[in-house]
């Protein structure tokens, strides 16, 4: 079957898609993904027929890093600013795709126009929850809202809350499309609810967030991508054999512009506790002046080879790059931007794998310092082993395919 599967945004909300789309092309599929442009060469690595969405998505995760500032309806403006002008190119090339598809996979922001146009194709369809939103568990408040400290009619009301205002920005946002492009479907957006009227995939651990309780919604721990032939260039095995696991610094799609300063702080921490350090550049280009020869500098490589060599981490807090850690069996120390990345921070530190996260605003070379050696205690590294050993035995995107293929019969 010819599966199109829908995602927008940095890495973190495209590879799992990637290791979705690799697992339909094993068992048989054709997996079509439609992505950010500069995720194509990902796509053809794993035998994924790429369909190009415009939009420069580092331009929106650098908006994202500097404006939201940790504030749900700041962001949605930010989101909201970047995707009205592309939304009717983005319309009409997921619209074209439909027409050939036997079923369509669509993720949080592209919900919409994956249900518009399997319903308007008459095509089975599933959505994915990279973060607990369409179907959360009664015993968590909204992402929005990282803490324990919220009653169960609070957090109620915070999932009816923000349900209704993503209901309300997507049906806008369409009839404004709509009413420049009439062509990109009928002129009310239909809605309906994944985990209800179709299936839903909950795309994280049960280690990390309980399962929801709609009767199609599907908790399948993280989807893993594999990097089965990548080998490291012989400066960083030299590096690896030169001395004790070095810690990993990672921010991921942050494009800061305080990214100097982060990483001042970083080199600082790193000397300071006498770590050694992998710097990952990442879309903010996480570069200090000066490197000592403790600190190696790279670009992307894959974290299922590189983090299992390492003694703790230091990330932002993404999704893909908290879950990895974990199943690594390494603490982490936390940073958090803005988006989902304070409530997998919150998620992470109540597993005792982790010491309490740092807000990024609040970031400093002594508090950095003492939150990595905390991280580093032997205590926290066993409940990390913990952690790991619980979310390997999850079945990621082997149970997905199997429940695509089910809802797509």
């Amino acid at each position: 079957m010819r599966m199109l599967m829908i995602t927008y945004g940095s890495r973190g909300d495209v590879q799992p898609f990637i290791a979705l789309g690799a697992a339909l092309y094993r068992a048989g599929h054709t997996p079509v993904l439609a992505a950010p442009a500069r995720f194509a060469s990902l796509a053809a690595d794993h035998h994924i027929t790429f369909l190009p969405l415009p939009g420069n998505v580092e331009v929106l995760a650098r908006q994202i890093a500097d404006e939201s500032r940790q504030q749900p309806l700041r962001l949605i403006g930010i989101i909201s600013r970047f995707a009205l002008p592309l939304g009717i190119e983005v319309a009409r090339r997921i619209q074209a795709a439909a027409r050939s598809a036997d079923m369509i996979v669509h993720s949080f922001l592209t919900v919409a126009l994956g249900h518009l146009y399997a319903t308007q194709y008459g095509l089975p369809e599933c959505a994915v929850d990279l973060f607990p939103f369409f179907d959360p568990p009664a015993d968590i408040a909204n992402i929005a809202w990282p803490t324990d400290r919220i009653g169960l009619a609070g957090r109620r009301l915070s999932h009816v809350f923000a349900h209704t205002i993503f209901r309300y920005t997507q049906s806008l946002s369409y009839r404004i499309l709509h009413r420049r492009a009439p062509d990109i479907g009928p002129s009310r957006l239909p809605w309906a609810a994944p985990g209800r009227q179709f299936g839903l995939l909950q795309a994280y651990s049960a280690v990390l967030v309980p399962p929801g309780s709609a009767p199609l919604t599907v908790q399948t721990g993280s989807w893993w991508l594999e990097a089965t032939n990548w080998q490291p260039p012989p400066d960083l095995q030299a590096f690896l054999a030169a001395g004790p696991p070095p810690v990993v610094i990672s921010f991921g799609s942050m494009a800061t512009h305080d990214a100097p300063h982060i990483a001042r702080i970083v080199l600082e921490t790193l000397q300071r506790t006498g770590q050694r350090g992998i710097i990952q550049r990442g879309w903010a280009g996480l570069t200090p002046h000066q490197v000592p020869d403790t600190i190696y500098l790279a670009d992307e490589m894959p974290h299922d080879w590189l983090l299992p060599r390492a003694s703790a981490m230091i990330h932002h807090g993404g999704a893909g790059t908290t879950a990895s850690a974990l199943r690594a069996g390494i603490p982490s120390v936390i940073v958090p931007f803005a988006a989902d990345q304070p409530f997998w921070a919150w998620r992470a530190h109540k597993t005792g794998a982790n010491p309490p996260p740092i807000p990024v605003s609040a970031l400093s070379v002594e508090r950095l310092s003492l939150a990595l050696q905390q991280a580093l205690d032997p205590v926290h590294r066993a409940r990390a082993a913990m952690v790991s050993g619980r979310m390997r035995a999850e079945g990621g995107v082997a149970v997905a395919v199997q429940r695509i293929e089910q809802w797509a019969a």
